[in-house]
């Protein structure tokens, strides 16, 4: 073979040979060109994340949220304007005005009345006229556990991990392990006491008077347990006796009395009760909603008295029903809830204790001792809670038939002798 041969040959292998080595550089050449992007891609979200973090924490610095919280005080709730129907009740509304900003902070309040007596209209009206300094907040039906983070959002308060560190809660005497261990709702609310404390010293070392907080209907909080609204009892008792934040706890129920009075922290509540319309400012209302005058009057007498919510069922009511009509489907009401908890034959016996006691009520108040030697607290009890309401009951310890039909109603079914 000639010398050229070989040459030949190692000239057609070259070829083959870059082929596997340009295959196995760009391979390589691939792999870390892909790496160096992951690389460089890891780098930049690891950086996004933490100039994320770090502007999350600083926005939700302890100082940040507070400040927000503190212009929310300040700005105060906003109150939706009156209806057209509107019935001015000014001594309420100048009492609660008293309540709601206080001279001289010495307890807090708790501010009660039965259901539909308008006293939620007539906190509203007080804090309508200038609600600076003034935060409200209603319970709706949420969960108990949701009630310390929605009260939060009122408050312009956003729960959050960068927000407070083991520090914050160590400058102001508590271990983090104490709030983190905690279940909820109590958890968010040791954090939630915390800043509501800072952001009201805050606000009265700015403007030289308290805050006002006011929680409605804190009934609902009690009909899932009373820890929660101890909790927050114990709270409004603190913050007074510092004269740091005016607390206002709102009930819609005064079966919720003896929940609140179960606290200790009640030795520094006052107890304020609003009561229904007087009859000629519900007359004045029917009036208003398109009732004749003489209708309204009736209705007022034999059905509603001053109860709000009965007079805004009337308005409609009225329309296409009598008012004997409507006052029969009340009575026949009454009657079946009386005889879902009364035994018929101690009803209807004039001589009963029971009968006595219901008859003594259509006339007017009786005190708690009477009641319960009469009826017996579990009969009280319930007699509280059927879905009527027959009895309510009163700051100063009394009951009374909780409505005018009801008063009506009872005497009429027990026929009891009018006085």
């Amino acid at each position: 073979m000639s010398a050229a041969a070989p040459a030949a040959a190692l000239a057609q292998q070259q070829p083959a040979f870059r082929r596997v080595f340009g295959f196995i550089g760009g391979a390589v050449a691939k792999a870390v060109s892909t790496t160096f992007i992951v690389l460089v891609v890891a780098a930049f979200v690891a950086q996004h994340v933490l100039d994320d973090k770090n502007t999350i924490a600083k926005t939700h610095s302890p100082e940040i949220v507070q400040a927000r919280m503190l212009a929310r005080f300040e700005a105060g709730s906003v109150i939706p304007p009156v209806r057209k129907s509107h019935i001015d009740r000014p001594e309420a509304v100048a009492m609660l005005q008293g309540v709601l900003r206080p001279a001289l902070l010495k307890d807090y309040t708790v501010f009660i009345g039965e259901v539909g007596c308008g006293k939620t209209t007539a906190v509203l009206d007080a804090i309508r006229a200038n609600s600076t300094g003034i935060v409200y907040y209603i319970v709706e039906s949420e969960l108990i556990v949701d009630v310390p983070k929605r009260l939060a959002g009122s408050l312009a308060f956003a729960f959050n991990r960068f927000t407070f560190t083991a520090g914050y809660f160590k400058d102001r005497g508590v271990e983090m392990e104490q709030v983190t261990s905690a279940e909820e709702p109590f958890k968010s609310w040791a954090i939630l006491d915390l800043s509501l404390r800072d952001v009201a010293a805050q606000f009265k070392a700015k403007h030289g008077h308290v805050a006002t907080l006011v929680i409605d209907a804190v009934d609902e909080i009690a009909k899932q347990g009373s820890e929660l609204l101890h909790v927050i009892q114990k709270f409004a008792k603190s913050a007074a006796d510092k004269q740091l934040l005016n607390v206002v706890l709102v009930t819609s129920d005064g079966s919720t009395l003896p929940e609140l009075k179960a606290s200790s922290a009640m030795t520094r509540a006052r107890i304020v009760e609003v009561g229904d319309l007087t009859d000629q400012q519900a007359v004045t209302y029917l009036v208003r909603r398109d009732i004749h005058e003489d209708l309204a009057k009736r209705a007022v007498a034999e059905i509603a008295g001053g109860r709000l919510i009965l007079l805004n069922n009337l308005a409609d009511d009225l329309l296409f029903k009598s008012v004997d009509e409507i006052f029969e489907e009340f009575r026949v009401d009454t009657a079946d809830s009386l005889q879902d908890v009364i035994d018929y034959s101690e009803m209807h016996n004039a001589t009963s204790v029971v009968h006595k006691t219901l008859c003594e009520l259509t006339h007017g108040a009786l005190h708690i001792d009477i009641v319960h030697r009469a009826l017996g607290k579990d009969l009280t009890k319930k007699l509280l809670a059927t879905n009527i309401n027959i009895l309510a009951y009163h700051p100063n310890d009394t009951y009374t038939l909780h409505s005018r039909h009801v008063q009506r109603s009872v005497a009429a079914l027990l026929n009891c002798t009018r006085p």
